[in-house]
């Protein structure tokens, strides 16, 4: 014979149910919430990870411990040291910088032209701040500007201690959440570094490129009086 439910069975059983659900729905938020600290643990790993890297070149630029030129735009995979979607570029020049910045802009927002645009604005801006601390109208500015670059395309100056130029290291990394495969994260960091520091010669070697180029030695070493020592 079998014992007839009573009452106090059917609420034990949902009881239990609610229980269960309770319990699942703990574990789901306690997932949940390590997934997400997971995720901004390696968020911040990475941007972390980026500036030292550019911060390691960068410094490397400055010191002008390399023995060859960095040929800018050149992009070098950090794949083998770190992982896949890892590289760097180094920017060099004024213009090219500028460039480089509109194009990170454009990463950022995930190819919004918007973000372009303001990007164009907010350079223009900053053209604009320097052509009046040089006395200087827009247009004159601009043309300036197109004239030095018109200079140095003719006749390649030796590297000097005194002239620098705009240098910028980018650093490109995955993109954590990205809607779309190989989307991109990218740091920069910009600095004013010598020409001399840039070219990684001594400035002994300096001197020798300006000599064979017929410059002067003031030039190649900005402190160097032609003649002297």
């Amino acid at each position: 014979m079998h014992r007839p439910m009573n009452r106090e069975d059917g609420f034990t059983l949902i009881e239990a149910l609610v229980a269960l659900a309770i319990v699942a729905m703990i574990v789901l938020t306690f997932l949940g919430i390590r997934t997400t600290a997971l995720i901004d643990a390696t968020y911040a790993r990475n941007w972390r990870l980026a500036r030292e890297i550019a911060e390691a070149r960068m410094s490397e630029l400055q010191a002008g411990h390399h023995e060859v030129a960095p040929e800018s735009g050149q992009s070098i995979s950090l794949a083998d040291k770190y992982e896949d979607g890892w590289s760097y570029k180094i920017i060099v020049g004024e213009s090219a910088v500028a460039d480089a910045e509109s194009e990170i802009a454009d990463l950022a927002a995930g190819g919004e032209g918007e973000a372009s645009e303001r990007s164009e604005w907010e350079r223009g801006r900053e053209d604009y701040r320097k052509a009046r601390a040089e006395g200087l109208s827009y247009q004159e500015y601009q043309d300036k500007l197109y004239e030095e670059q018109t200079a140095r395309d003719l006749e390649e100056q030796a590297p000097s201690e005194d002239d620098v130029e705009e240098v910028a290291v980018i650093v490109y990394f995955p993109k954590l959440d990205a809607e779309h495969e190989g989307e991109q994260d990218a740091l920069m960091i910009k600095a004013r570094i010598s020409t001399l520091a840039i070219s990684g010669l001594t400035p002994r070697q300096a001197q020798a490129v300006a000599e064979s180029r017929g410059q002067t030695s003031a030039a190649a070493t900005g402190s160097t009086a032609e003649g002297g020592n």
